[in-house]
């Protein structure tokens, strides 16, 4: 992350970080993010009533209570729950943050109540990280959705169709897009491909053994 940055946020649009707030409209006490999927195992472990989600590249991991997808989040028992969430990207990329001042996940689905949140923090400086990379290369849904809440934050929000368009036209959803690919989830995008569904944030704390998000309401 940028040492001298205010706040930094990560930006996971397809999937991590749309699938988070739905978790969290859902009534979950908290997420852990983690880096790896032995460590959300071994927190299983220590605590056997805890929900772990996540993927490893993009794929639903065996012996996970739920896969990636913001869609099938939405019809999941999550309330009060304290859930555990790998992903390839967006909960390595901020873990890998842990040390910023304050730390904030973003996707479409909240750009608008995280670009409030920062304002009302007064950040002057904010990097945005962009996790998709890992899987693609150049992961435009995610920069789409750093370039928006750029211009938001600059008090001058530009129109947002043509930045949830980039989201469907990104090589990430054209994987989830194909009906002859294994990893088919067009639900997921149309999901994704939206803006301001929820009006909160997801703020990342420090927590005693990683990182714990959760709903930082407008």
């Amino acid at each position: 992350s940028s040492p001298d940055a205010d706040a930094v946020v990560v930006i996971d649009v397809l999937r991590a970080f749309s699938t988070a707030a739905v978790v969290m409209h859902r009534g979950a006490s908290a997420i852990y993010p983690v880096m790896d999927v032995t460590e959300a195992f071994a927190r299983r472990d220590a605590d056997p009533e805890l929900v772990l989600i996540g993927e490893s590249e993009c794929r639903q991991i065996p012996g996970l209570d739920l896969g990636n997808s913001p869609v099938a989040a939405t019809v999941f028992p999550f309330s009060e729950r304290h859930v555990v969430q790998r992903t390839t990207a967006g909960t390595r990329g901020l873990v890998t943050c842990a040390d910023a001042p304050q730390l904030w996940a973003a996707s479409f689905v909240v750009a608008s109540a995280t670009v409030r949140k920062l304002q009302a923090a007064a950040c002057r400086k904010v990097s945005f990280v962009v996790t998709g990379t890992v899987h693609y290369g150049s992961a435009d849904e995610d920069v789409a959705c750093a370039e928006w809440m750029t211009g938001a934050l600059c008090g001058n929000p530009p129109p947002l169709h043509d930045y949830l368009q980039r989201v469907r036209g990104s090589v990430a959803a054209g994987m989830f897009l194909d009906p002859e690919g294994s990893l088919h989830a067009p639900q997921d995008v149309d999901f994704c491909a939206r803006a301001d569904v929820f009006d909160f944030a997801l703020r990342v704390h420090p927590h005693k053994n990683g990182l714990v998000l959760g709903k930082s309401e407008n």
